[in-house]
């Protein structure tokens, strides 16, 4: 083999190596703007929720201290507010915790033997003021069993697609909840009667801010709540689908049975 053939296979791989390099260094950057992309939204979208509590707050403590000889009914109502809101504002900063675990490689989970029926009610009364004149109909096998899950965790997927239902369908349609099992697994369907979501845009529902053009403009998100949604159910060899055409769509959430 001559000098200059050897010259040219040399160069040859040298110019492989160069684009891999390239080519590395690019989806480093693309990782990290990803990233840079994916705090930003987390913070924009809590943004709003963050800000509800402490008004209210400010708001019952502000007429507690201008009246303070108001009647004391009327004391014990903006206490009873306050104390409320600050329960909310902890597990806004708790979920928050929890959606920034989410972006790393492993979601650390701390499973415990509970029910599921009530996270399910736990996350209802936590979403009191978002259900308000929704009419909200709960089935379920009659004995639904105990499993190992992280409860925290849970109710936020939970909450995530209560919050997904309520948010794609209009106030006088139900919302349907349904809690059943088999030997191998728990399942829990949530139900809207919204538009639905076409078959192709069901194919990348559940990736990170994938919001469908038909709504963009029209109902606000981050297309972050079904992506959590999807990694929490998946971190314990669970699952979370959908189903959608016209006027129906579920999202069915399986556990594994233990």
């Amino acid at each position: 083999m001559t000098d200059s053939v050897l010259q040219g296979i040399a160069n040859l791989v040298a110019i492989g190596l160069e684009r891999a390099r390239s080519q590395d260094l690019a989806q480093q950057v693309e990782a990290a703007r990803q990233s840079e992309q994916l705090r930003t939204t987390l913070i924009d979208a809590m943004a709003h929720e963050f800000k509800t509590p402490p008004t209210s707050i400010k708001a019952a403590t502000t007429a507690l201290l201008a009246n303070p000889n108001q009647l004391e009914a009327s004391q014990i109502e903006l206490l009873s507010i306050s104390d409320e809101e600050a329960e909310h504002l902890k597990e806004l900063i708790d979920d928050t915790v929890a959606m920034a675990r989410l972006d790393t490689a492993h979601i650390e989970i701390n499973p415990e033997i509970s029910d599921i029926l009530e996270i399910v009610h736990v996350v209802i009364q936590s979403m009191r003021t978002e259900l308000e004149g929704r009419r909200l109909e709960i089935l379920h096998d009659e004995r639904i069993p105990t499993t190992a899950f992280d409860r925290r965790l849970l109710r936020l997927a939970i909450k995530q697609l209560i919050g997904n239902a309520v948010k794609y369908s209009s106030l006088g349609t139900p919302l349907e909840i349904q809690v059943r099992h088999d030997e191998n697994a728990i399942h829990l369907d949530v139900t809207d009667h919204g538009k639905g979501i076409s078959e192709r845009e069901q194919k990348h529902i559940f990736e990170r801010f994938f919001r469908s053009p038909s709504v963009r403009n029209q109902i606000p998100g981050s297309g972050l709540g079904l992506s959590i949604a999807h990694s929490i159910l998946q971190a314990p060899h669970g699952d979370l689908t959908v189903t959608s055409q016209p006027g129906r769509t579920t999202f069915s959430l399986t556990l594994p049975a233990e």
